[in-house]
């Protein structure tokens, strides 16, 4: 996490290098929807996520991203049924190669890259849902559609976060009476609308 924050400090400080060089500088933000699936699709509701990102493009069409995404998202007691006994929250940082498809006024885009986030369980797997605070590695990808209006920018984006790593969802008895560990594939995805500006 504090390689990807010295990352973004780099970034900062290119910036005036990004524009001698006539490429684009971007600083966006975003908000918007985010959702678990699979191991924690039936236990958790879709919440909110937020979070701001840098963008370098040397060229009109390839570039790097380098960002901060957070969500969260209510836990119910049972991965079945229940009421809402807590929030996970995550907060994470990543780096991306962006590649603009057609670049223009409106430009759709794809990126994929490296990423590290921390899960913040509630009540760290003492009581309620028996989800437990972690740290992984994830892969986040997907596109997005960017409106350049003067120095301004608009749009759209999905992310697809894959984790590298299980989240412990607690235990469960098999027929025979042992114990297992339900801990399976968590991996979130987020769509959310973006604003921000460009300096050349």
């Amino acid at each position: 996490m504090n390689k990807l924050f010295a990352g973004l400090a780099a970034a900062l400080l290119l910036a005036p290098l990004a524009a001698k060089a006539d490429s684009e500088f971007s600083v966006v933000l975003e908000g918007g929807a985010t959702h678990y699936n699979q191991g924690l699709s039936s236990g958790t509701s879709t919440g909110g996520e937020y979070g701001a990102r840098l963008g370098i493009m040397p060229t009109p069409i390839v570039g790097v991203e380098i960002g901060y995404l957070g969500s969260q998202n209510n836990v119910s007691q049972s991965f079945n049924a229940g009421h809402n006994v807590g929030t996970l929250r995550t907060n994470g940082g990543y780096a991306d190669l962006r590649v603009n498809v057609l670049p223009g006024v409106v430009t759709p885009y794809l990126f994929g890259g490296y990423g590290l986030t921390h899960f913040d369980a509630p009540g760290d797997s003492t009581s309620f849902s028996s989800l437990t605070s972690t740290t992984t590695s994830t892969i986040p990808f997907g596109g997005g559609v960017e409106a350049n209006i003067g120095a301004f920018k608009v749009g759209g984006r999905f992310q697809y976060n894959y984790l590298f790593n299980h989240i412990y969802t607690g235990n469960s008895a098999t027929n025979g009476g042992v114990s297992v560990d339900k801990g399976g594939n968590a991996d979130f995805y987020a769509v959310s609308l973006d604003l921000g500006a460009s300096f050349r």
